[in-house]
């Protein structure tokens, strides 16, 4: 760590231990109930709406990319340089956002008075009542849902791979979730009604509307740019990176921190078990509030990857991009050095020495697809995506870094016409996770539905989707697609690197009778990511409030603790050597 910016934090947090020492024991005279996602300080409005003027300023918005652009309009309040966007005219951004990865997302505007409404086509709205300054859902997840999503929609199947599953509804189950109401003014966030028009920070639209659909909308005082995250040296990077460093505005500092702890007090799925009531009281604890409020972006930054990194280090969290305004050379000289958490040193050292043991191996690289005499391998370090023009062509060798593409290929070397195989290992022992529906195409593969559970941490839903998944492409769903029920032993190779997707497939094949887990329990991550971004346009991510699940006896229990395995075994270079392995598996577990 920088010695300056430790020697600032300690400053902070020895002042702040010293206030909190002095607190008095809280009694039920002195503390309330808090069962809200709201802060502990309650912060005052920024301006009366009654008394506020509105002045307008046209800028280009480009939309992923700086091949296409459009003009749009951002409003300011009393002269000041928060933008605010019209709830009217920034709905249509919203319904091309959602209809990027599957069609039929529609919204209709409704107003009448101090009060406005978003109606999606299923008839499910957010409401914004002005007068009260807060946004309610009567059903959030109905309200941000995919059109033929499940309620709790956590696969994201995009349109591209639709056809390859079909849902169970009579095995799916879902539970609907509580209302919720954001208060803005606890954060002190207001909204506008005025001359007509009805208008919303720019950010606070970006965290309640755009985030949950993946991506951000950012602003760097001259454009406005969406995109889920930044390539160094690419067009839309050097656009948004082209406006002059300056410090920000106080004004603009507290509304960044405001933001930030609406978004991570809704968002963030591991409050809970990390112990975090809010996280403007964590980090007023911690000490970094001085930090995410300062006029110095570039120390702003430093401290928000400092926290994500440090307190907490959950792998999923991760910090992205810098804003606009950080100096980057600064920044990169501040973070230099900075000790990473417990757990991503220990996920880091230990997948450099699994790596290094199976390049001992397989020194030129592992194959995706292997046959060791009756028994195939099956070996994937991630859950990709790469793109494929056709999934109902006959997959080739050079697809199958394409883990849909690779499913398939085994499947057809092991069904094939006079095929040895009678033992089927899937390796995961390497692999950190990646793209949910991948995970569920994969486990449709061993077993006779793809299925995953989840839980919202935020509403409190609950779903239980199942997929039939076409593996061999005969545009049919049936006993034809799996491995399940044929006659195979099925094994799966996990370890404490087995991380996000790499740990709920063998949480669901845990919960089966079919598969057998081999090597050690696996490392855990059970939210699905959330990126994120600041009003000052700094892109980071969390663990996110999806949690992955697992059902027993009809409850819910989330997977961050990972599988155990069946069978332990302590030395895991041995999954490496696939002839001993499979020696092993042929003479000590069938």
């Amino acid at each position: 760590m920088n010695r300056k910016f430790l020697c600032l934090l300690l400053m902070v947090c020895i002042a702040a231990a010293a206030v909190l020492s002095g607190c008095t024991a809280q009694t039920q005279d002195t503390v309330t109930a808090d069962n809200s996602h709201g802060k502990v300080i309650e912060k005052s409005v920024p301006f009366d709406p009654n008394t506020a003027s509105i002045s307008s300023k046209t800028v280009t918005l480009y939309p992923y990319t700086t091949q296409n652009s459009e003009n749009t309009t951002l409003y300011f309040v009393n002269g000041g340089e928060i933008p605010y966007v019209s709830l009217e005219e920034y709905m249509v951004f919203l319904e091309k956002i959602g209809n990027l990865s599957t069609q039929g997302y529609s919204l209709t505007f409704k107003a009448d008075g101090d009060k406005a409404s978003f109606v999606r086509e299923n008839g499910y709205s957010a409401d914004f009542d002005f007068q009260k300054n807060t946004i309610h859902f009567t059903d959030y997840n109905m309200f941000v849902k995919t059109p033929n999503g499940p309620l709790l929609d956590v696969t994201f199947i995009h349109d591209y791979v639709a056809s390859l599953f079909q849902k169970d509804e009579e095995r799916s189950y879902e539970r609907y979730g509580e209302e919720i109401t954001i208060p803005l003014s606890d954060y002190g966030i207001r909204m506008l009604h005025k001359d007509g028009g009805y208008y919303i920070p720019l950010q606070t639209f970006n965290d309640i509307f755009v985030a949950p659909k993946f991506t951000s909308l950012v602003y760097n005082g001259e454009v406005i740019i969406i995109t889920g995250s930044f390539t160094e040296g690419d067009e839309l990077s050097e656009v948004y990176y082209s406006v002059p460093k300056s410090e920000r505005s106080k004004e603009a500092a507290e509304f960044d921190y405001n933001e930030l702890c609406l978004a991570l007090d809704h968002y963030y799925g591991l409050k809970e078990v990390h112990r975090i009531k809010n996280f403007d009281a964590i980090f007023r604890e911690c000490g970094y509030d001085h930090y995410l409020k300062g006029t110095n972006q570039t120390l702003a930054d430093v401290a928000l990857y400092q926290f994500i990194i440090s307190q907490l280090d959950d792998l999923h969290s991760g910090f992205k991009s810098v804003s606009f305004r950080t100096d980057k050379d600064e920044y990169d000289k501040e973070i230099s050095g900075m000790l990473h958490g417990y757990s991503d040193r220990s996920l880091r050292n230990e997948a450099g020495v699994l790596a290094k043991a199976r390049a001992k191996y397989y020194p030129g690289g592992v194959p995706h697809y292997e046959e060791v005499g009756n028994t195939a391998y099956i070996t994937f370090d991630s859950f990709e995506n790469t793109p494929c023009d056709d999934y109902y062509s006959a997959p080739n060798a050079d697809e199958l870094d394409n883990t849909i593409r690779l499913m398939q290929y085994a499947y057809d070397q092991i069904t094939r016409k006079g095929s040895p195989i009678e033992n089927v290992v899937m390796d995961l022992s390497i692999n950190t996770g990646g793209v949910i529906y991948d995970a569920v195409y994969v486990t449709g593969l061993f077993l006779e539905e793809g299925q995953i559970s989840a839980a919202d941490e935020l509403t409190g839903a609950l779903t239980s989707a199942h997929y039939r998944v076409d593996i061999n492409r005969d545009h049919l769903f049936d006993e034809k697609d799996t491995l399940a029920g044929k006659g195979y032993n099925l094994y799966c190779l996990e370890s404490p690197v087995s991380f996000s997707c790499g740990n709920l497939v063998p949480n669901v094949f845990k919960d089966t009778t079919h598969v057998t887990l081999i090597g050690q329990t696996s490392g855990g991550g059970s939210c699905a990511v959330q990126p994120l971004s600041t009003s000052s346009g700094t892109l980071f991510q969390v663990s996110g409030n999806m949690r992955m699940s697992f059902i027993k006896n009809g409850a819910f229990y989330d997977i961050d603790r990972g599988a155990e395995p069946d069978i332990y075994i302590r030395d895991l270079s041995v999954l490496y050597d696939r002839k001993k392995l499979t020696d092993f598996i042929n003479t000590r577990i069938i």
